[in-house]
């Protein structure tokens, strides 16, 4: 009996190392499909750049659908509306209009306008 008990465990501690080692290689590949790119003006050019590579100073699209990659000032455009329950609990869009903030993890439900990266 002993001897059976050890090889179940034996056998239950090498599945449950299999198993663990497949999920963490499933989340590391829905992690690296989700991480967001932004339509960056760099060089007088817009070009669509990783989300981590903006620095303060960055001008970026922000567009209907948009997660908002940094935190940002508005700058010129039509006025948004943007769904920041994420963050603060607000159940309905906030309107925001040129030279308000919007932050980091936001998403765009109207509007289209440049912003100002400044975090």
């Amino acid at each position: 009996d002993f001897i059976g008990i050890i090889i179940l465990l034996i056998l239950n501690a090498a599945i449950g190392y299999y198993e663990e080692s497949q999920a963490g290689d499933a989340v590391a590949a829905l992690m690296a499909q989700l991480s967001p790119e932004c339509t960056c003006k760099r060089d007088g050019e817009w070009k669509t750049l990783p989300s981590n590579m903006l620095v303060p100073g960055d001008v970026v699209m922000i567009k209907i659908g948009s997660i908002i990659p940094a935190d940002c000032k508005l700058l010129n455009g039509e006025d948004l509306k943007v769904d920041q329950s994420g963050l603060t609990g607000e159940s309905l869009p906030v309107t925001k209009k040129s030279g308000d903030e919007v932050y980091s993890g936001s998403i765009v439900k109207r509007g289209e306008i440049e912003a100002l990266v400044h975090a």
